[in-house]
């Protein structure tokens, strides 16, 4: 484990990456190329055992700049990999970008420029933009990989809007307060999975402590070819649903979920019977991405 330390950074940015080091370059040269921040930041990069060319890619980072610096964290998980992060930051503000997202030249800048307004915020975060290295197919849904909610600085209803993980920024002490990620949620290796951050910020607004969204806290995440598939999609719409039983916990009797099921059924098969100049793939994905992901919510009540 590295153990070179900034003086006093304001930032602490936090990159989680398990064996993408295919795409890690990318997230960590938008990271060095920050303009107008010069020593208020420090990247650490979690490594959470990887196998691939991850530490190479993280090393060539740390080795030519003095605010790079590579830690694995040995404990399987996102969650487990971003407590880790936020326990070894120096800075104030912990931010957290994916590994397959990249920053705006600005978004330090302008994560600062946030701060120094409201040094009262604990937790702000922005938007994302999908981009990706392969053309993405005319049928995939066009919002997905991206989200934008609108272009005001402003307070927000967690449980109506939410903060995306590769964009989200806390201060340190918040982090602590809370215990960070709960390492029961979230991606694990190859396991697709939600909800950690979802259930940090419930936590958070629960104790009536205010989120902001900031739209010129911007960053670019990537839609992987893997993802541009319906059975991906299925999935995820499984998972997402599996995990929302698990957090917002709302007691729903079984009957009751196999009812919205039924419903669910109803309207995907009239969607499919409907005439539509919709792509058919797409079509398809939205008939049964809500089916899919009650019986998640179904499968966790069970």
């Amino acid at each position: 484990m590295e153990i070179k330390i900034m003086n006093n950074p304001l930032v602490s940015v936090i990159v989680c990456t398990y064996n993408r080091a295919n795409v890690l370059a990318g997230c960590l040269e938008s990271l060095v190329g920050q303009t107008s921040v010069k020593d208020q930041f420090e990247v650490i990069v979690v490594d959470n055992n990887s196998t691939d060319a991850t530490q190479e890619i993280a090393r060539t980072f740390s080795d030519k700049v003095n605010y790079v610096r590579v830690i694995t964290e040995f404990k399987q998980g996102l969650s487990n990999a971003r407590n880790r992060g936020y326990r070894e930051a120096a800075g104030r503000y912990v931010a957290y970008i994916d590994d397959d997202a990249m920053a705006y030249p600005d978004w330090i800048y302008q994560i600062i420029s946030f701060a120094s307004r409201h040094p009262e915020i604990q937790v702000f975060g922005g938007p994302y933009y999908a981009f990706s290295l392969v053309q993405i197919p005319e049928w995939f849904p066009p919002e997905y990989g991206s989200s934008v909610l609108g272009t005001d600085e402003r307070h927000i209803e967690i449980g109506q809007e939410w903060l995306d993980g590769t964009n989200m920024v806390f201060t340190r002490e918040l982090l602590q307060t809370f215990g960070g990620f709960d390492s029961s949620l979230g991606m694990s290796g190859q396991k697709i999975a939600y909800g950690e951050e979802t259930k940090l910020l419930l936590d958070i607004s629960r104790n009536n402590i205010p989120v902001f969204y900031v739209p010129s806290i911007r960053v670019r995440h990537l839609i992987s070819e893997d993802k541009m598939s319906v059975t991906w999609l299925l999935q995820s719409a499984y998972s997402s649903g599996r995990c929302y039983a698990q957090v917002i916990n709302n007691q729903r009797s079984i009957w009751k979920q196999m009812a919205i099921i039924l419903l669910c059924l109803k309207d995907a098969v009239l969607r499919m019977l409907m005439p539509s100049k919709m792509p058919f793939k797409r079509r398809l994905c939205y008939a049964l991405m809500p089916m899919v992901r009650e019986f998640g919510v179904l499968i966790e009540c069970l």
